[in-house]
């Protein structure tokens, strides 16, 4: 926080962002005193909000135009918020995340609609958290007609199924003897830990040597797939902002979510805090007169990805943190859920 600030330059700076943020419109200083600030004189009023100027909260993007936030008041303001977010802000999202989901590749997508729709703004999420997965069984499931279905299941769920070729000279005894040594290599290991298994693989795999690098590659392929994947809904809630006017925020918003790599990267972040709230330029060359603001979520209590919302410079943050707040511990309250593909 700035120690610059007085309690009343706070108060009219937070006031100057609300209205800004509802009305995408310079604000007066008489209008601050009528709308916030009664008791204080549109003189002293102007005299803050000149300081405020000096001190780089405020912008001046024409001649002739009013003065605006700049994205150091958006960050001030950001900084300074309180917790709060009423139930009905949250009540769709609950819902969704209350109704049966089968996966979690369909839960992550219902949620991405339900905050897109309540937040009203471009909505991402991203999952990750794949090295933590625990096998707990690698299944072999004879079809009868020399194939069986390879099943891998975490405390997840059932991650992957794959039909395979048997060995056309393979015993009767084949099945069972494939599954105590599957599940003797990998159950109980990580998905990190598996990555290291080689001398213990020479070991254990006479006999099944395709079987197990099969089921290796089978982790090897939803590791990569699931930690590169991103969710996003609402792309078209930008055009719904006085911003879109402009053919350059347009330009850069497009540009922005066509870099699924670099937008990935960004939702992502590095994971050391709760929620973080990127503003502008400052924040990353792609951000040019827009926001994101960031979470992770955890699902049965392990951390399973991030959840971001992207909009305008001037968005409102008030709501948008308060959502993701409510969304983190809707979604640590839910039980695991299995993230079966049907890959085949």
């Amino acid at each position: 926080m700035d120690d610059r600030l007085s309690e009343r330059k706070k108060k009219v700076l937070n006031a100057l962002v609300d209205s800004y943020i509802s009305d995408a419109e310079p604000i007066s200083s008489s209008a601050i005193k009528s709308k916030y600030m009664p008791d204080v004189s549109s003189a002293t009023i102007r005299s803050e909000l000149a300081t405020l100027e000096e001190l780089g909260y405020l912008v001046q993007p024409h001649v002739s135009s009013g003065r605006i936030p700049s994205a150091k008041a958006y960050r001030y303001y950001v900084d300074s918020l309180l917790e709060s977010c009423a139930e009905g802000d949250v009540e769709e999202i609950r819902s969704r995340l209350d109704s049966r989901i089968n996966s979690v590749e369909e839960l992550v997508r219902n949620t991405a609609k339900a905050v897109s729709d309540v937040t009203n703004y471009t909505s991402l999420m991203v999952l990750s958290g794949t090295d933590s997965l625990m096998i707990k069984e690698v299944k072999l499931v004879d079809l009868y007609d020399d194939t069986a279905l390879v099943l891998i299941i975490t405390d997840a769920g059932v991650i992957k199924d794959k039909i395979v070729d048997l060995p056309t000279d393979a015993e009767g005894n084949y099945i069972d003897i494939a599954n105590r040594v599957l599940n003797g290599t990998f159950a109980g290991k990580t998905l990190a830990e598996i990555q290291n298994l080689q001398p213990v693989l020479e070991e254990n795999i006479a006999g099944i040597r395709k079987l197990v690098e099969e089921v290796v590659r089978l982790l090897a392929e939803y590791k990569k797939a699931r930690d590169s994947q991103l969710y996003l809904e609402g792309a078209d809630k930008i055009f719904q902002y006085p911003e879109a006017r402009d053919v350059d925020n347009v330009k850069s918003f497009v540009s922005i979510i066509s870099k699924r790599e670099k937008l990935h990267d960004l939702v992502a972040g590095d994971g050391s805090v709760e929620i973080d709230v990127k503003i502008g330029e400052q924040a990353s060359e792609d951000l040019k007169n827009m926001a994101l603001v960031t979470a992770k979520y955890s699902v049965g209590g392990r951390e399973v990805g991030h959840v971001g919302v992207l909009g305008p410079e001037r968005m409102d943050y008030r709501k948008v943190m308060s959502v993701l707040r409510q969304l983190g511990r809707a979604f640590d309250d839910k039980p695991g859920t299995g993230d079966g593909d049907g890959g085949k």
